[in-house]
């Protein structure tokens, strides 16, 4: 096998999980809304939003100083960024592989 398939089969697996972390972020950040905020007759639940705190470490647990005591909405918005940061690295490191810059 030469080093090209290699990188593209790694690159066809990493965007099978790209995939999978862009629904795991989608659903976990609709639970972290809804159980927070207690929308759609649900209890609020403060525990509701630790699978989008998984998806989106090490950087929000970077900022979460910052958003000690603040409102909601600043929390939704340093997950939300946490995710989309993380999401960007998997985007690069599939073209990164795609374009072959990787020695394997």
């Amino acid at each position: 096998m030469s080093g090209g398939a290699i990188r593209g089969g790694l690159a066809r697996v990493l965007t099978v999980i790209i995939w999978g972390f862009a629904l795991a972020a989608a659903a976990s950040f609709a639970l972290a809304i809804v159980g927070v905020l207690g929308l759609a007759g649900f209890e609020p639940d403060p525990f509701s939003a630790i699978f989008a705190m998984l998806l989106a470490m090490p950087w929000f647990f970077l900022v979460d100083p910052v958003s000690t005591g603040a409102a909601e909405v600043w929390s939704f918005a340093l997950l939300l960024a946490g995710i989309i940061l993380n999401f960007c690295i998997l985007l690069a490191l599939r073209w990164w592989l795609r374009r072959g810059s990787i020695v394997l």
